[in-house]
């Protein structure tokens, strides 16, 4: 049985969060010499990326995108990106398991960055979300090395 929207989401948000705990409070904030962004703005991103379309697009939260603050405002407590990521994931599974086949084929209701069905759209965000997701995984491992 192929797996649902809700079921790869809360894999790979959980993938986030091992890989925030994985990371030690003192260098979740560095930025590697040509790296533009460290693990904790990154995860700040996909939070604000995915409460954004998938929350408020998707599930009518109310959640008002700062997308400028998720690349500034650095030097949370892990314990606070981990919470978001929990909140997101509570988010997400109630959004998610509410479409049904009709609601994956329709329109998205809100502005997309291109003209896409829901379905289209969550494939596109599910990309986003891996592809910063490797982001962390490789900026952290490269953080470990050097210590």
């Amino acid at each position: 049985m192929q797996p649902s929207f809700n079921e790869l989401y809360q894999r790979d948000l959980n993938r986030l969060s091992t890989e925030i705990e994985a990371i030690s409070e003192d260098v979740l904030w560095e930025r590697k010499p040509g790296v533009i962004n460290s693990c904790g703005v990154l995860t700040q991103h996909l939070v604000g990326n995915l409460r954004h379309f998938v929350g408020s697009g998707l599930g009518n939260t109310g959640y008002k995108r700062e997308r400028e603050r998720e690349f500034k405002n650095t030097g949370l407590a892990k314990k606070i990106l981990l919470q978001q990521i929990e909140e997101l994931k509570d988010e997400i599974d109630t959004v998610l398991s509410s479409l049904n086949e009709d609601d994956l084929q329709s329109v998205y209701p809100g502005k997309f960055p291109f003209d896409a069905t829901v379905n289209e759209a969550l494939i596109h965000l599910y990309g986003h979300l891996n592809y910063h997701l490797g982001q962390i995984n490789y900026l952290r491992r490269m953080i470990e090395e050097k210590s």
